[in-house]
């Protein structure tokens, strides 16, 4: 409003400013596609100047997210809230993001449904809600009711484990998140499973987490103990790990030791050398829990609708982190320190150990949802 007017802003107000009909405002206020450009923004800029906002009872999609590193503009979190703003606006919905310290605002009535980027049980809270449609991202709970699209986090620790015994690689390293987070336990769950297929132990000192320590101090002590792979799931550390390898301890990564990184963000086939990577359908994980939140928001929810209950699966993109062990190199250069008997039984280990892995991812599948 203008200094010196007393005069409430108002919808008549904003036609007289632009010279055009209260329909045309009408028809401006509410989205509508059939607008002239040029129209539709002298209307807005009338609305501005007057100071008239348009209260509308349009209806939004929540977006709950739960931890997250403010330093990593680039994460799972970040990729995932954009992903999901993105198939939300082409649906024309609004997109209202919230953390879980502020699920109350999941109680409003113009929250149509919700997603969750959520890595606990905090999602039950909202189940009870009338007419709320909750839904959850890598983080399974449709046993509890809650709508959940994700990706088999046990193939995963399996896929990357048996990448690296595949080459040669017995002294595998796992280098994981948050203790006791469902992806964490998963992944570290098939890491495990392929080691054991493979007739290998897994010494405890092979498996740390990110919170246990110092990045530096578990990679040097890995170094020193002779693991020659490492599976680097902690995002909040991936880069900070790979520099400690490459720029602190002068580890070649792909020649000394081998890395193999969670997620495909962009910026990891540009490293040196590129990683090797566990690349999640984000983008498809987005895109079906968008429509299904949005489908079940518009059909309303009953308890007798039937659970979302989407599995997903991953892929590994092979670069060059990966080669392999320094040991087997040698084996390989100087044939005449490993005999033709042993060469053979290494063989039928590795080809052992696929076929073991394989039946054990199958039957961990069997019991999740049908796959997509």
């Amino acid at each position: 409003m203008n200094k010196g007017s007393r005069e409430e802003p108002s919808i008549t107000r904003v036609a007289q400013a632009a010279g055009v009909s209260l329909g045309t405002v009408s028809r401006v206020m509410n989205g509508a596609k059939s607008v002239n450009p040029d129209l539709r923004a002298r209307v807005q800029c009338a609305a501005r100047e007057i100071g008239f906002v348009h209260r509308t009872p349009t209806r939004r999609l929540g977006i709950v997210v739960g931890r997250r590193n403010p330093l990593l503009p680039v994460g799972y979190t970040h990729i995932m809230t954009a992903l999901i703003d993105e198939f939300a606006y082409a649906r024309g919905m609004a997109v209202e993001q919230f953390d879980v310290a502020n699920l109350e605002r999941a109680w409003d009535s113009g929250i149509a449904a919700v997603i969750g980027i959520v890595f606990d049980d905090a999602m039950l809270k909202l189940r009870g809600l009338p007419n709320l449609p909750v839904l959850s991202i890598n983080h399974p709970m449709a046993e509890l009711g809650v709508h959940s699209v994700y990706t088999d986090h046990l193939e995963q620790g399996m896929m990357a484990a048996q990448h690296l015994l595949d080459r040669g690689h017995e002294r595998v390293a796992f280098l994981g998140g948050l203790r006791g987070e469902w992806g964490v336990e998963q992944r570290l769950a098939g890491y495990r499973a392929a080691m054991s297929a493979y007739g290998l132990a897994c010494d405890p000192a092979w498996v740390r987490f990110s919170d246990d320590e110092p990045v530096y101090d578990i990679v040097q002590r890995w170094t020193k103990i002779g693991v020659t792979g490492i599976l680097n799931f902690s995002e909040d550390v991936v880069a900070e790990t790979l520099h400690v390898l490459s720029n602190v301890l002068r580890k070649r990564i792909g020649e000394d030791i081998s890395t193999i990184t969670l997620e495909d963000v962009p910026l990891y086939q540009y490293f040196t050398p590129p990683q090797t990577v566990v690349r999640q359908p984000l983008r498809e994980m987005a895109r079906l829990a968008v429509e299904h939140a949005l489908r079940l928001a518009e059909n309303g929810v009953s308890a007798a609708s039937e659970t979302v209950d989407i599995c997903l699966r991953a892929e590994l993109v092979e670069r060059d982190s990966v080669g392999r062990p320094p040991v087997a190199e040698a084996t390989c250069q100087g044939q005449d320190a490993q005999s033709d008997d042993v060469k053979n039984v290494r063989l039928q280990k590795s080809q052992s150990g696929r076929q073991k892995a394989g039946m054990q991812g199958g039957a961990s599948r069997k019991k999740k949802a049908a796959f997509v």
